[in-house]
């Protein structure tokens, strides 16, 4: 049988190491909602990827308190909601104040390269490798997901 090895499960020392090494980048506020929508939303690396402006923020440029997910943007094909805590709100508020416009149909966490063109899954999960190398961090792109499932299970247990 084959071992299929999971991504890393952070601890609170990690967090904090991950964040302050964001604090110093440039996009500091786009890669802390990158992240923090993995550990406190639970977002696959695709899901993330694929969310657009209109996924995310309502009419009036406010995050939203559930993100909708569609069937084409999940591993698995399969639509589900994803509530944004109060925590996650506020930093994804928080990112969207460096916008310079809002336009639904654009892709919700834009590349360094340009502001127009989202990531890819591929440039995201490499994206995440190096933002977690930097930082002394021996983590995936699927860590923070990984996380905030390891922190749900056990709020429930």
């Amino acid at each position: 049988m084959k071992h299929v090895k999971t991504a890393k499960i952070l601890t609170c020392d990690d967090l904090a190491q991950v964040l302050n090494f964001i604090s110093k980048m440039i996009h500091a506020e786009r890669n802390r909602a990158l992240f923090l929508i993995t550990v406190l939303g639970g977002l696959s690396v695709k899901e993330t990827a694929a969310l657009l402006v209109g996924d995310v923020l309502d009419e009036f440029g406010q995050v939203r308190d559930v993100i909708h997910l569609r069937p084409e943007q999940t591993k698995n094909k399969r639509e589900h909601n994803v509530t944004v805590c109060k925590g996650l709100k506020a930093e994804l508020q928080r990112y969207v104040a460096t916008f310079n416009e809002i336009n639904p149909t654009a892709p919700f966490f834009y590349t360094q390269k340009n502001f127009l063109r989202g990531f890819t899954q591929n440039t995201l999960t490499q994206h995440f490798f190096w933002m977690y190398k930097k930082s002394g961090i021996d983590a995936s792109s699927e860590s923070g997901r990984n996380t905030y499932i390891h922190t749900q299970n056990s709020k429930n247990s």
